[in-house]
């Protein structure tokens, strides 16, 4: 075998080859804002609206990263291609206006895009870019924000007190028959109330369906929700689906939930009246006082007291009022009637259409007695 000096092997052909370096895979390298974003994205399309800043620790950082992202003009401009959702319309349109908006007089009266009003209208009344945008909605959006939510409100705060304090219990939803009108679910860390249950009918798969009203914690509602998806969000384990279990009838009685919520806030007012009748079959009595309830101010139940048999036809004067709280104000009335019975007249009094009306929350009994009485039952209630 022929022997190889430096020179020759530094000629040969093959050296070239032996020595050259591997070329390096290149590494695509995927930028973690863009998987932040499509998280985002994904995010909206699975629950149809945009984040909120609710309670449920994914959704509120979702929302903070959003608006975060909507205040960034480099990174709008970075998301523009992806953002299949329109969420930064908005903000590019500002974008473009800054970037063409003139500095100076001149570049003003320069301007020859000004004056070019068709392609301005034009671009106006142009919603194909918006169309992509609008579909999304239709397909995903079904929540709006609840009218007279202030009704359903007491509500939610009522079953959290009942849940702390181990009257209800939050349990997994193991069956379709468990979802009822009146009570309380969690879906994807949302309480929500079950206000009613339409007519129950076999959709095209042979499945029973119904529609449901459903109001949320956060101030929406959902009036098409069928039983069968709502069934399908709860049973998700990914959603975290509960139900809201009623309260133990021991401990809290047969009243209702939205009795109980009353209880916590002002439920009206007891109010004492005395008769400004000129008639001296009324007028002869000193300490005749009328005991009753008003669900709102005592003022406005009493305006048309002249036109009513309950207050004998006659104006009266009011002289003491206690607002009621955490206490159903009808039980509190029902109280107090009961502990006055023995001091109630009657009156017999002719209506207009010849009947006679026979009021009975007229007592004879010093004021004094009737505040002190009072006084009693409210602290005790409270206490």
């Amino acid at each position: 075998m022929d022997k190889f000096n430096l020179e020759d092997i530094f000629s040969d052909p093959l050296f070239d080859e032996l020595i050259a370096e591997t070329p390096k895979k290149q590494i695509k390298k995927i930028d973690p804002e863009f998987e932040k974003f499509q998280e985002i994205i994904d995010w909206i399309k699975k629950h149809g609206r945009e984040p909120e800043k609710s309670r449920n620790m994914t959704e509120r950082k979702l929302f903070s990263r959003l608006k975060g992202y909507r205040d960034k003009p480099e990174i709008i401009k970075k998301f523009a291609k992806i953002d299949e959702l329109g969420l930064f319309n908005n903000q590019n349109k500002v974008l473009e206006n800054s970037e063409k908006t003139p500095k100076t007089l001149d570049e003003i009266l320069n301007d020859n895009t000004l004056f070019e009003k068709k392609n301005k209208v034009d671009s106006l009344l142009d919603l194909s870019r918006y169309k992509r945008t609008i579909h999304a909605a239709d397909k995903y959006s079904v929540r709006k924000r609840a009218s007279h939510f202030e009704r359903y409100e007491p509500l939610f705060k009522l079953v959290h007190k009942e849940i702390a304090n181990g009257t209800r219990r939050i349990v997994p939803v193991d069956t379709v028959n468990n979802i009822r009108a009146g009570l309380f679910y969690i879906d994807n860390g949302v309480l929500l109330y079950v206000k009613s249950v339409g007519n129950y009918y076999e959709d095209k798969h042979g499945n029973r369906n119904a529609k449901l009203h459903l109001i949320y914690e956060n101030g929406t509602e959902n009036k098409e929700s069928l039983l069968r998806s709502f069934a399908s969000n709860l049973f998700d384990k990914t959603r975290h689906g509960r139900m809201v279990t009623e309260v133990m009838n021991d401990i809290m009685g047969d009243s209702t939930v939205e009795e109980r919520a009353a209880e916590y806030f002002t439920t009206g007012y007891i109010y004492v009246v005395k008769s400004l009748s000129s008639n001296p079959e009324i007028s002869k009595y000193q300490n005749l006082y009328k005991i009753g309830f008003a669900g709102e101010s005592v003022e406005k139940r009493v305006a048309n007291a002249e036109n009513e048999a309950t207050y004998l036809y006659a104006s009266v004067k009011i002289v003491a009022t206690w607002e009621i709280q955490n206490f159903s104000g009808r039980k509190l009335e029902t109280v107090i009637h009961q502990r006055f019975k023995d001091k109630q007249i009657q009156f017999s009094v002719p209506t207009a259409h010849g009947k006679i009306e026979n009021p009975k929350e007229w007592y004879l009994v010093s004021l004094e007695e009737v505040e002190a009485n009072i006084n009693d039952i409210v602290v005790k209630l409270n206490s």
